[in-house]
C-alpha cells in the first residue's frame, strides 16, 4: 500500500526539527524533513502510536499494544533498539519527555483493583532505572500528559467522573507539580473537551478544542480547532487527535486534513506542507469459499445444543434444539416435550431442584416469560408474567431468581408473586449471566462485567454474589486479572454441596473452591483441556455435564473433585431444510434481478422446491403453479442485512420477525453465543423458527480485558486455541475479533476462518488488513485507542483510509448508525404495523421518540459526513456491504434508514440496493446461490408495493417476502404478537429502559 496522508495519525520531531516521526495506520515511519520517501521503523504486530522524540532526538518512545495491553516502548531514531519499558495487565497510554530525557510522564491505570477498577492517573517512569511513581489519582482520568519546559510541573487533560459511571470528555487542562500537589487549571471550556496539549520553550500551550460533541464514540465533532493559551489559531483544517509538536517558540508541526503541517505563528503566518510516500506490504486476503449442502432433502447432525441442563439425579438432560424442549436420559434418545409454533421462541431450560419439574422461557405470550413444565403428565403453566428470564428456582423451591429485560436480578416470591429487585447490572452492554443459588439459599451468584476505568468500557467477567437477606454483595475474579470467558456461557454454577463454583475461563472447564458465601477459598483449578461451554451440576456434586464442540460430555469427579472419567453423550437429532413447498409463479409487474440496472416489466417467476426455475415474460396461463399476483408491485432479491446479533433473550423471536417483515431473507452475525447462534441458525434453516437465514457467527473474539456479553476473554494462546476449535467444529460463517484482541489473535482468527473458507473481520482496518482479515464491521465503532486510524474526529477519512479498501479484496460492511434520525424526516414510519405488534415495547419508544423530533441541523451534517464517506469509498473501488448492527438500532426498519441515507446523499437506487443483495452474497460466498432473481438460484424475493426506482421510499413498503420460495405476508406476521401492550416495569418506562440498553452499545446515535 502506498500511503500519502493519515487518518488518526501523528508526528514528532526532534528540536530542531531535523528528524520527523509520523504514526500512520499504527506503523512508525521515518519522514525526510525536506519529504519523500518514509522509511518503515515498527512492525503492524506492535501498533505503535503516540510517537515522542527525545530532547537529543536519538530515542522514540511510544505506545505499543503488541501483547494484547498499552505498554511504553523505546527505540533509537532509526528504528533499531527495540526495548519495552513497562509491563503487567494495566494499561499505559501516551507517553512524553522530560526537558532533560530521564523522564517519561505517562497515563496509567496501574496501581489499581482489577475488580473495583481504576482510573488513569498520570505516573512518571525514570528511564535510567525503570522505576516509576504516581504522580496524580482520584475521581477522574488524566490523559494526554506534556511537560512544561522548565521540567518541574506537567500539563494534561483532566475528564472528571460523571454519576452515570462515565467521565465528562475532559473540558479542562491543568498544570500538576512534578514533584505531586495540587493540580491547578489552566484552561477550560464550557462545552465540548480539549486534547493533546503540548507547551513551547517559553511556556505556551497549543492544544485541540473539539466542539458539538455527543456522548457516542459513532458521531464525530461537529468541529475541531487547533488553539493556543486559549486563542484559535485554525479551525478550517480537518485535524488529527495528535498533540502539536513545537519547533521553537513560533512554529507548530501538526498533522491537518491528512497531511503534515508546519505552521507559523505570528505575523507572518504561513503554512508549509511536508509531503511524504509511506510504502506498506500487505497481504491480500486469500480463502476458498466455502462447500455447503443446500440439498433440502438431506438431513443433517444438530450441533445446536441450547443449555443443557443435567437432572438433579444426573440419569437425564433437558435441552433445547430446533426451537423445541427435549428430555434425553444419559445413554438414550431425545424425547420432545414442547415444540413452540415457529412464530415463537422457546429458551432456557432448568429444572427444579426436587427434578419433578422443568422450568423454561418463551415469548408465546408476546414477551420472554417462565414456565413450569412437568414431564411426566405434561401439564404446562406460567410461573411469571412478561418480561421475565434466566429462572433458578432456590433449593427449597419457595423463591425463584431471575432477570428482567433490563437486566436486573429479581428475587420472586411464588406464593404471592412478590418481586423485588436484588441487583442492578455493571454493565448494560448486553445481560448478565444466569443465576445460581447457594445450598443453604442464602445467597444468588451470577456473572456480570467490571469497567475497569471511566475512559474505556472494557473490564473482565466477573462473578457477583448477592445476599438475599441483607442485599450485600460481593465480586470476584476467578484469579487475578483472569475475565469469564464470557457472560452467557460460563457459569458460574454452585455445585450443591456448596463447596465450588463450576465456570469457564480461557475457554476450558475449571473448578472454583468457595466458602459458604461464595468467596474464593483458593486457586481455581483447569478440569479439562478440551474446549467447554455452559457447565451443569448433577445432584451428587461429583458429575459435570458440559458442551465441548459440539459434543455433550459427561465428567466424572473422585473425592478430591479430580476427573476420573469422562465420555460423550450421542445427541441423536437431524435437520432438514424443512417441508418443500407447491410450485409457484410470481407475476411481477417490475422486476429488478440485480444482474444489472435494468428494471424488466410484467415478468413471471416461477418458483419450485425452494428454488427459481425460469424468469420469462408473462403469460396469462402457468399449469401447476399457484400465482402470487404482484403485478402492481416491484419485485427485487431478498435483502440482506450484513451486521446483526441475535438478542433472542430478550426479543425471542420478534427480532427475526420484524427482519423478515421488512423484507430482510438473510442476516449475517457478527457476534452472539456460539451454541445459540448455531442452534438459532438449524431452527431458521429447517422451519422450525420463521425469520431470515442466518449465517453464525461465534462469541466476539477479545484480548484479556472485554464489553460486550458475547465478548470472550482470552489471556493465554491456549484459550484462543480452544475458542477457535470450537469455532471450527460448529462450523461457523464468520469469524469475528473485537476491540482488544492483539494483532497476533486477529491474525490466527484469520487464519481459523480461512480453513473454514468464510471470512473474518474486526472493527480495526489497521491492524486488521495486515493480520489477514478480510473486512471491517464498521468504518468507525468502538475501539481500543482513544481515537483509531478510520476517521478523524470530525468524521472525515484520508487517503491511507481509502488505500487500505481501494482495491475491493478487504471489504467494509458499512453501518450508517446517523441515519436514525431520518425517522424524524417521516414519522409515519414509527405508526408501521411492523413496527407496532413485532418490536418490543422499548424499541416501540425508542423508535416514536425518534420520530417525534425532526433532525438537527448537526445531525443533518454528521449523517452526509458519514455517507460522503462511504462514496468516497465506493468511487475508489471499494466492497460496500450495508448493516445495521441490530437490534442495537430498531430490526428490519434500521436498513430501509440506511438505504435510504445512502439514495439521499447520492447513490442511485441500484448502487444502493447492491450494498443489500449481491454485495454481500459475493462477500459471504453466497453468490452462486443468493443476492440476484435468476434461474438456479434460492427464491429469496421482496416484493414492494411501489417502485422505488423512481420513489425510492416506497421500499419500505413490503407486503410479501418469500425466503426458501416460502411466501410469508406481512399481515400474517404482524399477527403473531398482537396482545394488550405490556406494562413497563415499576418505576421506570419503556424508554427509560431503551436509553438504558443502548448507552453503552457502539452505535448509540447520540441525540
Amino acid at each position: 500500500m502506498r500511503y500519502e496522508e493519515m487518518t488518526g495519525g501523528s508526528v514528532t520531531a526532534s528540536r530542531d526539527g531535523k528528524v520527523l516521526i509520523a504514526e500512520v495506520q499504527g506503523v512508525l515511519w521515518r519522514v525526510p524533513r525536506e519529504g519523500g520517501a518514509a522509511t518503515r521503523l515498527t512492525d503492524w504486530e506492535l501498533e505503535a502510536t503516540a510517537p515522542a522524540l527525545s530532547p537529543d532526538g536519538g530515542t522514540v518512545a511510544l505506545c505499543g499494544y503488541r501483547d494484547g495491553t498499552f505498554h511504553l516502548w523505546t527505540m533509537r531514531a532509526d528504528g533499531g533498539g527495540l526495548r519495552r519499558l513497562t509491563d503487567g495487565p494495566w494499561d499505559d497510554r501516551g507517553a512524553a519527555w522530560s526537558p532533560d530525557g530521564t523522564r517519561l510522564v505517562f497515563s496509567s491505570e496501574r496501581g489499581g483493583d482489577p475488580v473495583a477498577g481504576s482510573a488513569f492517573g498520570l505516573w512518571v517512569l525514570d528511564v535510567r532505572d525503570g522505576r516509576v511513581r504516581r504522580l496524580t489519582g482520584g475521581d477522574f482520568e488524566d490523559l494526554d500528559a506534556t511537560w512544561c519546559p522548565d521540567g518541574r510541573s506537567v500539563v494534561c487533560v483532566r475528564a472528571a467522573h460523571t454519576p452515570d459511571g462515565a467521565n465528562d470528555g475532559g473540558p479542562a487542562l491543568v498544570r500538576v507539580p512534578a514533584a505531586g500537589g495540587e493540580a491547578r487549571v489552566v484552561h477550560s471550556v464550557g462545552s465540548g473537551r480539549l486534547l493533546c496539549p503540548s507547551v513551547s520553550p517559553a511556556g505556551r500551550i497549543a492544544y485541540l478544542r473539539l466542539s458539538g460533541t455527543g456522548a457516542s464514540p459513532s458521531l464525530p465533532a461537529t468541529e475541531a480547532a487547533l488553539m493556543v493559551d486559549g486563542r484559535v489559531v485554525t479551525d478550517d483544517e480537518d485535524l488529527a487527535a495528535a498533540p502539536p509538536c513545537w519547533l521553537g517558540e513560533d512554529r507548530l508541526l501538526y498533522v491537518a486534513d491528512g497531511r503534515i503541517r508546519i505552521r507559523t505563528l505570528g505575523p507572518s503566518a504561513s503554512v508549509e506542507e511536508v509531503a511524504f510516500t509511506a510504502r506498506m506490504p500487505v497481504p491480500r486476503p486469500r480463502r476458498r469459499v466455502k462447500a455447503r449442502d443446500w440439498d433440502p432433502a438431506r438431513s443433517v447432525p444438530v450441533r445446536g445444543i441450547h443449555l443443557p441442563a443435567p437432572s438433579p439425579d444426573g440419569r437425564s438432560v433437558a435441552f433445547v434444539a430446533l426451537n423445541a424442549l427435549w428430555l434425553m436420559d444419559v445413554g438414550g434418545t431425545p424425547r420432545k416435550l414442547v415444540q413452540a409454533a415457529p412464530v415463537h421462541h422457546l429458551q432456557m431450560p432448568v429444572w427444579a431442584p426436587d427434578g419433578r419439574t422443568l422450568l423454561y422461557c418463551t415469548d408465546r405470550d408476546g414477551l420472554t416469560a417462565v414456565r413450569r413444565l412437568r414431564p411426566d403428565d405434561g401439564r404446562d403453566e406460567p410461573v411469571t408474567g412478561p418480561g421475565r428470564l434466566y429462572p433458578a428456582l432456590s433449593p427449597d423451591g419457595t423463591h425463584l431468581a431471575c432477570q428482567d429485560v433490563a437486566g436486573n436480578l429479581l428475587l420472586r416470591t411464588l406464593a404471592t408473586g412478590v418481586e423485588r429487585v436484588l441487583a442492578r447490572p455493571l454493565a448494560t452492554d448486553g445481560p448478565p449471566g444466569a443465576p445460581t443459588w447457594s445450598p443453604d439459599g442464602r445467597y444468588v451468584a451470577f456473572c456480570d462485567r467490571n469497567r475497569l476505568n471511566r475512559r474505556f468500557r472494557e473490564g473482565y467477567h466477573l462473578i457477583r454474589v448477592v445476599d438475599i437477606r441483607t442485599g450485600a454483595e460481593r465480586r470476584h475474579l476467578p484469579a487475578d486479572h483472569q475475565s469469564l470467558a464470557d457472560r452467557a456461557a460460563a457459569g458460574p454454577v454452585w455445585s450443591p454441596d456448596g463447596r465450588w463454583m463450576a465456570l469457564i475461563a480461557e475457554s476450558a472447564l475449571h473448578l472454583l473452591p468457595v466458602t459458604a458465601d461464595g468467596t474464593p477459598a483458593g486457586p481455581m483449578r483447569r478440569l479439562t483441556d478440551e474446549p467447554a461451554d455452559h457447565a451443569g451440576w448433577a445432584g451428587d456434586s461429583a458429575t459435570l455435564l458440559y458442551l465441548s464442540s459440539g459434543r455433550l460430555r459427561l465428567l466424572s469427579l473422585d473425592e478430591e473433585r479430580i476427573p476420573s472419567r469422562t465420555r460423550t453423550l450421542p445427541v441423536r437429532l437431524t435437520a432438514g431444510r424443512g417441508p418443500s413447498q407447491e410450485p409457484l409463479r410470481v407475476h411481477a409487474g417490475r422486476l429488478w434481478d440485480a444482474t444489472g440496472a435494468t428494471v424488466r416489466r410484467n415478468v413471471d417467476v416461477l418458483v419450485e422446491g425452494g428454488r427459481i426455475t425460469a424468469v420469462e415474460p408473462h403469460r396469462a396461463r402457468r399449469p401447476g403453479h399457484r400465482t402470487l399476483d404482484a403485478s402492481d408491485h416491484t419485485v427485487i432479491p431478498g435483502l440482506f442485512d450484513s451486521h446483526t446479533h441475535p438478542y433472542t433473550a430478550t426479543y425471542g423471536a420478534r427480532q427475526h420477525l420484524a427482519a423478515l417483515a421488512y423484507g430482510i431473507t438473510t442476516t449475517a452475525c457478527m457476534g452472539a453465543s456460539l451454541y445459540e447462534a448455531v442452534r438459532l441458525r438449524e431452527s431458521l434453516a429447517s422451519g422450525h423458527s420463521t425469520g431470515p437465514r442466518m449465517l453464525a457467527c461465534a462469541e466476539l473474539i477479545d484480548g484479556p480485558r472485554t464489553a460486550y456479553a458475547k465478548g470472550r476473554a482470552h489471556r493465554t494462546h491456549a484459550g484462543l486455541r480452544r475458542t477457535l476449535e470450537r469455532v471450527t467444529a460448529l462450523d461457523v460463517d464468520f469469524v469475528k475479533t473485537h476491540v482488544r484482541a492483539p494483532g497476533r489473535t486477529m491474525a490466527e482468527a484469520a487464519e481459523a476462518a480461512h480453513r473454514l473458507g468464510v471470512p473474518c473481520g474486526s472493527h480495526l482496518c489497521s491492524p486488521g488488513r495486515a493480520a489477514g482479515q478480510d473486512l471491517t464491521t464498521h468504518l468507525q465503532a468502538t475501539q481500543r485507542l482513544a481515537h483509531g486510524h478510520a476517521t478523524t474526529p470530525t468524521g472525515h477519512l484520508h487517503q491511507d483510509l481509502l488505500q487500505q479498501y481501494a482495491d475491493g479484496s478487504f471489504a467494509l460492511i458499512a453501518t450508517p448508525f446517523t441515519a436514525q434520525v431520518l425517522l424524524g424526516a417521516d414519522p409515519a414510519l414509527a405508526d408501521d404495523p411492523r413496527v407496532l405488534a413485532l418490536l418490543p415495547p422499548w424499541d416501540i419508544a425508542l423508535v416514536q421518540e425518534r420520530a417525534r423530533t425532526e433532525p438537527t441541523a448537526e445531525q443533518r451534517h454528521a449523517l452526509a459526513t458519514e455517507i460522503g464517506n462511504y462514496r468516497r469509498l465506493a468511487a475508489h473501488g471499494a466492497t460496500l456491504a450495508l448493516g445495521t448492527d441490530s437490534p442495537l438500532v430498531p430490526v428490519g426498519l434500521s436498513l430501509h434508514l440506511a438505504l435510504r441515507a445512502l439514495v439521499a446523499h447520492g447513490f442511485t437506487p441500484v448502487q444502493a440496493l447492491r450494498t443489500a443483495t449481491t454485495t454481500p452474497a459475493r462477500l459471504f460466498g453466497l453468490d452462486a446461490e443468493l443476492g440476484t432473481v435468476e434461474p438456479g438460484k434460492i427464491a429469496d424475493l421482496t416484493v414492494v408495493d411501489g417502485d422505488p426506482f423512481s420513489d425510492f421510499t416506497a421500499l419500505v413498503d413490503i407486503p410479501l417476502v418469500l425466503r426458501d420460495g416460502v411466501p410469508h405476508h406481512r399481515g400474517d406476521l404482524t399477527a403473531t404478537h398482537r396482545q394488550a401492550p405490556h406494562p413497563a416495569p415499576r418505576n421506570t418506562t419503556w424508554l427509560e429502559i431503551a436509553h438504558a440498553l443502548h448507552q453503552n452499545s457502539c452505535c448509540h446515535p447520540g441525540g
